[in-house]
C-alpha cells in the first residue's frame, strides 16, 4: 500500500515507467509471435505445395525467388528438368520462372504484377478454381522456341480485382510498356493455388512463353526447380545425390530451404531483435531513472527510519519495492494489450500483402515477456538497496 500511495504522488513519472516497461514487454512478445508465424507459414506453404526438394542457384533469397530478382538463375533448364527425371526416386520435376512485368487491358493504365512461369497446370500442383487450365507448353520445341505460340494465361483472384478482368479478356504483357503494348495474352483461366507463394497479384503463363517475353530463353533460364519425391523419406538420400551431380546448384529439402530463407533475411531480423534490445534497456532506465528520483526526494525519510532501527529490509519494502511493482504493472498491461494488437497485425498484414496468421502467440513467448519484466523489476530493486545502503545516515538526518 505504502509503494502504491508513493508511485500514485508522481503519477506522470509513474506512467512513463509503466509505459516504457509495457511497450519492451510487447516487442519482445510481437517479435518472437512474428517469428513463429513465419516459420508456420512457411511451413504450410511448402507442405500445401506437395513438393519435397527444391532446385535452385547458389545464391538466392526469397525476394529473388518470388520477386522476379536474377540472382541464382539455373541455366538449361529443361534437360535439367529430363535429367531429374531419370531419378527412380523423382515422381516430378518441373522448372519455374518469376518475373515482375506490366500487365493492363486495353484502356486501362499498366499494373505491375507478379509472372510465374510453368510447363502446363496439369494434376494437383495447380488447381483451377473456374475456367481450364494450361495444356502441354509447345513454343519450347526443343531449345529452338519456335513452336506454336498459345498466348494463354490463369491470373489468381487479386489480379483478377487489380486489374479488372474476366475469363475471354485480353491482356497486354511485357517486361517494359514498349513490349507490352506489342503482346497480347488471353486469360482462360483462374487459379489461387501459387498465390501463397507471393504476396502480389499473380499471372501463371507458360514457361517457355514467359522466358521468351522476358529474354530468358537465351540461355533457357529459371529461378528453381521444384521436385516431389515418390518416397518423401528419402529426401536426404535424394539430396546427396542431386548435390553430385549438380555441384553448380543448391539443392534444399523444405527444411533447408526455411533455413536458408532466415538466414538470408538474417539483416532484418537483427534489426529487429535490436529495436527489441533497446525497448528493454529503455524500459529499464525508465525505472531505474524513477527509483532514484524517489530516493533522492525521501532522503529525509529514510535517515529517520535508519535512525528509529528499522532493518535494511525493512526499509527496502518500504522504498525499494516501487521498481518491483512498476515493472510487474507494465509486465502485465503489455502481456494484455499483446493480444489485441497481435490481431491488429494480422489484420493488418493479410490487407497489405495477403497472409494470413502471420503473428502466432505462443504461451511461451507471454511467460519471457513477464518473466523480462520480473527481471527488469529485480535488477532495479538490487540497485535501490545498493543505493539505500551507501546513504550516509549523518547526512541523511542532518538535511532534515
Amino acid at each position: 500500500m505504502i509503494a502504491l500511495r508513493n508511485l500514485s504522488y508522481n503519477k506522470f513519472r509513474t506512467f512513463l515507467s509503466i509505459t516504457g516497461i509495457a511497450f519492451a514487454v510487447i516487442s519482445i512478445i510481437l517479435l518472437g509471435s512474428i517469428g513463429n508465424g513465419l516459420m508456420a507459414t512457411g511451413e504450410k506453404t511448402l507442405e500445401r505445395s506437395s513438393m519435397q526438394m527444391w532446385l535452385t542457384g547458389k545464391t538466392y533469397d526469397l525476394q529473388s525467388q518470388f520477386s522476379g530478382g536474377s540472382e541464382g538463375k539455373i541455366s538449361n533448364a529443361h534437360n535439367i528438368g529430363n535429367e531429374l527425371l531419370k531419378n527412380s526416386n523423382i515422381k516430378w520435376a518441373t522448372p519455374v520462372l518469376t518475373e515482375i512485368l506490366y500487365a493492363y487491358k486495353e484502356g486501362a493504365e499498366p499494373k505491375a504484377i507478379f509472372g510465374v512461369g510453368l510447363e502446363g497446370t496439369g494434376g494437383d500442383f495447380v488447381s483451377i478454381t473456374q475456367g481450364r487450365g494450361l495444356t502441354d507448353d509447345s513454343f519450347y520445341n526443343n531449345g529452338l522456341y519456335s513452336g506454336a505460340r498459345k498466348g494463354e494465361i490463369l491470373i489468381d483472384g487479386r489480379a483478377a480485382i487489380l486489374l479488372d478482368v474476366n475469363i475471354g479478356d485480353i491482356l497486354y504483357i511485357g517486361k517494359t510498356l514498349t513490349e507490352a503494348r506489342k503482346q497480347k495474352f488471353t486469360i482462360v483461366g483462374f487459379t489461387n493455388s501459387l498465390s501463397s507463394f507471393t504476396s502480389g497479384s499473380m499471372i501463371v503463363f507458360y514457361l517457355s512463353e514467359l522466358q521468351e517475353i522476358t529474354g530468358n530463353h537465351y540461355y533457357d533460364s529459371v529461378n528453381l526447380v521444384m521436385i516431389r519425391l515418390k518416397d518423401p523419406s528419402k529426401a536426404s538420400e535424394v539430396q546427396r545425390q542431386l548435390e553430385s551431380k549438380f555441384p553448380e546448384y543448391a539443392v534444399s529439402t523444405n527444411l533447408n530451404l526455411l533455413k536458408k530463407i532466415v538466414k538470408q533475411n538474417s539483416p532484418m531480423l537483427a534489426g529487429a531483435f535490436s529495436i527489441v534490445v533497446l525497448a528493454v534497456i529503455m524500459g529499464a532506465l525508465l525505472v531505474v531513472n524513477t527509483m532514484l528520483l524517489s530516493l533522492n526526494e525521501r532522503k529525509n525519510e529514510i535517515g529517520i527510519l535508519k535512525v528509529m532501527g528499522f532493518s535494511r529490509w525493512s526499509i527496502f519494502k518500504k522504498v525499494g519495492f516501487e521498481g518491483f511493482l512498476i515493472c510487474i504493472i507494465g509486465g502485465i498491461i503489455g502481456v494484455l494489450f499483446s493480444l489485441p494488437l497481435s490481431n491488429m497485425l494480422n489484420m493488418l498484414v493479410y490487407r497489405a500483402a495477403g497472409f494470413d496468421g502471420l503473428v502466432i502467440i505462443d504461451n511461451t513467448f507471454l511467460y519471457v515477456g513477464i518473466g523480462t519484466a520480473a527481471v527488469i523489476g529485480l535488477l532495479t530493486s538490487f540497485l535501490a538497496v545498493m543505493r539505500i545502503n551507501r546513504m550516509n545516515t549523518a547526512e541523511l538526518l542532518r538535511a532534515v
